[in-house]
């Protein structure tokens, strides 16, 4: 008997097919409804209760977006985008509001089946809350710039977007440390999530790209396809992901470079997310004294690779993750 039950919202009936098709290929996943629509999808939410909704974004009626936040206030749910790499800056505006992660449309292919369903299937253990969508600007904290500058090596993974949304608005505008980032994400959505993050944060905003000198005020974000890394003279470089990295980009490979480079001049901050990712990294940073700081349980939305970090002894403070952008605005 199939142990996870799924909801498909999407307008097209060929992907419907497709993915109905895909979902029902593992024993342990059931479809127990389809809806082809944001309103339809919210209704048969409430009425089937399912352990996951896989949500399209871009249909008629109410959109996916819409569906997410009432789904999130009247019968929460874990939710997985499904979208193109043309919306992904959309795709993450919808995870900002409660849904957990995104699958490409791409990848909608019989022969990608196990790579679906077992998202699908890690995502429906995911203990989500409801809530009701925050209306707030947040205001920089003003700060003079420090004698010395730091590097901040931020490792996240399911609920990474949104932590990173709700953490980098309280730094400054003139923050004088360069920040990189390593979020598990789909090939193909990196760029999005700069777009998207650009939006709400007051820092300069790039891809990483290889010969990329670090400057102040600028945030790196890891693109998926290659493990980005800080050499010793502070500039990016990138190697081939492993046949063994199961997440892209790796936070360990990110994390372990700046602590060699950087060393008590480091700082790593891990957020939420799944597996032990990231852990080794915060380890080597406290080793060479920089300062690890970890999301704390309350405001993750998977308590796992910060909890494994906290377990093991290597983080120096835990906190909140609105807390996370005011102590590392004020370092």
């Amino acid at each position: 008997m199939a142990s996870c039950r799924v909801l498909i919202v999407e307008d097209s009936v060929v992907a419907q097919q497709m993915l109905t098709e895909m979902i029902e290929s593992d024993p342990e996943l059931q479809v127990v409804g389809v809806a082809s629509n944001g309103r339809e999808g919210v209704e048969k939410t409430l009425e089937l209760k399912p352990d996951l909704v896989t949500m399209d974004l871009m249909m008629p009626v109410m959109s996916g977006q819409e569906a997410i936040d009432e789904i999130m206030q009247r019968c929460a749910r874990p939710i997985l985008v499904i979208s193109s790499n043309n919306d992904s800056k959309v795709a993450f505006d919808a995870c900002s509001r409660g849904a957990l992660d995104v699958f490409p449309k791409d990848d909608l292919d019989p022969e990608k089946c196990e790579k679906l369903t077992r998202k699908i299937k890690l995502l429906s253990k995911v203990k989500v809350i409801g809530h009701i969508r925050p209306k707030t600007i947040v205001k920089p904290i003003a700060t003079e710039n420090h004698r010395e500058a730091k590097v901040i090596a931020i490792a996240c993974s399911t609920g990474g977007p949104k932590a990173l949304s709700q953490m980098l608005p309280h730094l400054p505008k003139n923050f004088a440390h360069p920040i990189v980032v390593a979020q598990h994400i789909e090939d193909g959505f990196t760029s999005g999530l700069v777009e998207w993050l650009d939006q709400v944060c007051p820092q300069k905003l790039e891809l990483g790209r290889s010969g990329t000198k670090l400057a102040p005020n600028t945030i790196y974000i890891a693109p998926s396809e290659q493990n980005m890394k800080v050499s010793m003279s502070g500039t990016l470089e990138f190697e081939k992901r492993q046949e063994g990295d199961r997440y892209s980009p790796n936070c360990d490979v990110l994390l372990n470079s700046v602590a060699q480079a950087y060393g008590p001049k480091s700082v790593g901050v891990i957020l939420t997310g799944m597996a032990t990712d990231g852990v080794d990294g915060m380890r080597q940073i406290r080793e060479k004294g920089g300062q690890t700081i970890a999301q704390d349980e309350t405001t993750s939305v998977v308590y796992g690779m910060n909890r494994k970090a906290i377990e093991s002894g290597y983080i120096g403070k835990v906190l909140p993750i609105e807390e996370i952008g005011r102590y590392l605005a004020g370092l």
